[in-house]
C-alpha cells in the first residue's frame, strides 16, 4: 500500500496518531513505547510485509 502510514502507527500497540511532523524524531505513544522514529516504521513495514505474505501463501 503505497500510502501505508508506518510512521504514524505505534509498532507495540497499533495506535495511528493523525498528526506526526517530520522533525519529530521520536515516536512517543499513549501506550508508553518510545522509539525513534525510523526504528518505528520499519518494524511496522515488516510486520505488514508479512502480513502480506501470509495472506498469498
Amino acid at each position: 500500500d503505497r500510502y501505508f502510514a508506518s510512521s504514524k502507527i505505534c509498532s507495540v500497540c497499533g495506535h495511528k496518531k493523525k498528526e506526526l511532523a517530520l522533525s519529530e524524531r521520536i515516536y512517543l505513544c499513549e501506550c508508553g513505547n518510545r522509539m525513534d522514529r525510523d526504528v518505528n516504521a520499519a518494524i511496522n513495514i515488516l510486520k505488514e510485509g508479512k502480513r502480506i505474505y501470509k495472506k498469498c501463501a
